[in-house]
């Protein structure tokens, strides 16, 4: 091993006295950021669309807002119902907090009792920006980790259109070709991970499906189901496009492609590899991996490819996520829940005598020739410890080996409950059900939307339905009309909100009158 020079020594020791005799004030100090505080407290969801509104706002180059602003733009952009009171009573927590700034407003003072009231004008401080535009970063990161992102198909359509005319063309760039096709390659795998990743949870949810907390679903299941057909849209709008687009590289030669690609980079010859087979492996790589893509959609021909399973899946994802809701439904209306039951029976198992509990619960009774004597207790030498297989045999009484000898008052065994009219009662309820959303879709099913001012009178089913339509619709935001969307329970139907007119109507239902905005229905069936 080499001696460091002494001179080296003297020179890291020079160095380090230097760094000792630096000022304080040089160091960053890392101390608490209360600015940071609203995006983790337990009211973080009210906090936060606050502040997006005052964060929007100014990268507009807005200026600054009252109370009664924020609180409308927060109702538009996010349906947060707030009155201008309670908006002030969260921007002064986020002024505490440094996330906001405010000025005292006298604009609207008429009296000098008026002017010398606390009002107030807000906008975002530069670290409440910052913080901003990091959870938004977050966010988009969030929400691109597990989710079926059917916005990368046209990008991904429109990447192998320009690969196919890049190889039509005579001579096309290397480097434009090479990064043409990593960005295809970058975009399939995002969408592969994310859809893996959405589908793997959305699993958990169904095969959990008895356990799902009622509320928690009933909050996500209008989003979620929006989020399937979304995506089931996409895929099947795009789909013929990329694989025309797959086709079409594969008629113009991917070995060509393969070849063009690897010379966009310069290959060294090096000790036991040279440049020839290093390019060689390169192009055979670049065609395995143009045949892994070209598999994830088209399929290999012996199984069915990535892109068809999880076309399925998402089918099958919808139907167990309107089988989850009519599970709840039933749980509401009464009938059995038995993983809530079992649930039930273990916690009272586990907090008393289990064996009481089973018996009382299963309606089980002990053996009887449990209890019988052995003929001479003494031959026993472990009474209580001693295995049945190692004891000497106990008399049992016939009965319990020999079928059909019964012993006086044996009595009959319980009768074992009878559930086919409940089953058959149940079939007719669903019957009914569907045939109510049949009714209330037909009723509002026309070339144009339905204002509600013109539909008269209301069925009881119609009713019920178009309540359920417009809290869905309510769980969504707007769309950039500003109309909101909604699914039919059975996931068949799609029922557009359109924005209201500024009177307010009367419908008439059996039970009773429905004061409501004059919406417009429209239902589009899928």
């Amino acid at each position: 091993m080499k001696r460091v020079p002494a001179s080296l020594h003297r020179a890291l020791a020079e160095a380090a006295r230097n760094d000792n005799r630096a000022p304080a004030a040089e160091v960053p100090a890392l101390v608490a950021q209360p600015v940071m505080t609203y995006a983790s407290v337990p009211n973080a969801e009210r906090y936060r669309r606050l502040m997006r509104v005052l964060w929007v706002e100014h990268r507009h180059f807005g200026l600054r807002l009252r109370p009664e602003e924020i609180s409308e733009r927060a109702r538009a952009l996010f349906g947060l119902q707030l009155t201008p009171d309670e908006v002030a009573k969260d921007l002064h927590q986020l002024h505490e907090w440094d996330a906001v700034e405010r000025e005292h407003d006298a604009s609207l003072a008429s009296t000098p009792k008026e002017y010398r009231r606390s009002r107030f004008t807000y906008d975002i401080t530069p670290a409440g920006r910052r913080v901003e535009e990091l959870l938004a970063e977050l966010d988009e990161l969030r929400g691109r980790g597990g989710a079926l992102d059917g916005s990368r198909l046209p990008a991904l359509r429109d990447a192998l259109r320009r690969l196919g005319d890049l190889l039509a063309d005579e001579s096309p760039s290397s480097t434009v070709l090479r990064s043409t096709f990593e960005q295809i390659a970058g975009e399939l795998e995002q969408l592969h991970s994310g859809a893996l990743d959405f589908m793997r949870s959305l699993d958990r949810v169904v095969a959990r499906g008895e356990l799902v907390d009622d509320i928690e679903f009933e909050r996500c299941k209008g989003a979620l189901l929006e989020h399937l057909q979304g995506f089931r849209r996409d895929r099947n709008r795009h789909e013929d496009e990329i694989v025309e687009a797959i086709l079409r590289v594969d008629r113009l030669g991917v070995e060509r492609m393969a070849e063009l690609i690897e010379s966009a980079q310069e290959t060294p010859d090096l000790p036991g590899a040279p440049a020839a087979r290093v390019a060689a492996d390169r192009r055979l790589e670049l065609q395995e991996q143009w045949s892994g893509m070209r598999s994830w959609f088209i399929g290999s021909g012996r199984n069915e490819s990535p892109w068809q399973v999880l076309g399925e899946k998402v089918i099958q994802a919808i139907r167990a996520i309107l089988d989850i809701a009519e599970a709840i439904v039933d749980r509401r209306s009464g009938r059995a829940d038995r993983a809530q039951a079992c649930l039930h029976l273990a916690q009272l198992a586990m907090g008393g005598d289990a064996q009481a509990v089973l018996i009382a619960a299963l309606g089980i009774g002990h053996p009887r020739h449990v209890g019988t004597p052995e003929t001479n207790p003494a031959d026993v030498p472990s009474p209580g410890q001693t295995s049945w297989w190692e004891a000497p045999p106990a008399p049992v009484v016939a009965h319990l080996r020999r079928p059909g000898a019964r012993t006086p008052g044996s009595g009959a065994s319980a009768p074992i409950a009878d559930t086919t009219l409940a089953r058959q009662r149940a079939v007719e309820r669903r019957q009914a059900e569907r045939v109510q959303l049949e009714q209330a879709l037909a009723r509002f099913s026309a070339n144009a939307p339905i204002r509600l001012a013109d539909v008269g009178k209301l069925r009881q089913g119609d009713f019920r339905h178009l309540l359920a339509w417009i809290g869905r619709a309510f769980e969504t935001g707007r769309d950039e009309t500003g109309s909101r969307h909604a699914w039919s329970s059975d996931g068949r139907a799609r029922i557009t909100l359109h924005a209201p007119t500024a009177e307010r109507i009367t419908i008439t239902t059996p039970l009773g009158t429905f004061d409501t905005p004059n919406y417009a229905v429209e239902v589009s069936r899928s």
